[in-house]
């Protein structure tokens, strides 16, 4: 691990040095010194920040899915495709049965338990 400051030392020497000449005033590998350099050119900072958001959004809201464990409730052998027939009706979303299924997996709802 490379402390962020010692990484912001190289941008720094970045203007009166090269990156093989850092690699060497160091005894940090050129690639690591290129990559550096690269990502603060790109992204203004010299650590890669963590994606606060992955993969799709949801597009079930907690009220949704709140409806759709209430239709469990009271009728737990209710199939999918009724499930996506009510939620359309009442709740004017359209989505698939892969859909319903997965959101009520996340949720602790499975075939096991109907």
């Amino acid at each position: 691990h490379i402390p962020e400051a010692v990484k912001q030392q190289w941008v720094t020497m970045s203007a009166l040095m090269s990156s093989r000449e850092i690699a060497r005033a160091t005894g940090m590998s050129h690639r690591t010194v290129n990559w550096v350099l690269w990502l603060f050119r790109l992204s203004g900072s010299v650590v890669k920040k963590p994606c606060t958001v992955s993969g799709c959004p949801r597009t079930l809201t907690a009220h949704d899915v709140q409806y759709l464990l209430s239709c469990i409730k009271h009728s737990p052998d209710i199939y999918l495709s009724e499930l996506q027939y009510y939620l359309e009706q009442t709740r004017g979303v359209y989505v698939s049965t892969c859909t319903i299924e997965c959101t009520l997996w996340r949720h602790g709802v499975t075939h096991k338990h109907v």
